[in-house]
């Protein structure tokens, strides 16, 4: 009767083992994605050339 309930502790305990690994790898990853998407547009920030940019050539007052 011993060994069934171990079993049955140490099956119980390998899936809950396996779920918290599973959420511990999806909240690395979802900090990762957000560290990721932060540093790409302080990338864009920082390196953007305005020069590049493609601009109407209207003046302000919308005259050519």
């Amino acid at each position: 009767m011993q060994t069934m309930i171990d079993e049955i502790f140490d099956r119980q305990y390998q899936t809950g083992r396996a779920e918290f690994n599973a959420g511990l790898d999806r909240a690395v990853a979802r900090v990762g994605r957000s560290i990721l998407t932060t540093f790409e547009a302080l990338h864009r920030v920082q390196f953007a050339a305005p020069w590049k940019t493609v601009r109407s050539r209207k003046n302000r007052a919308g005259l050519a």
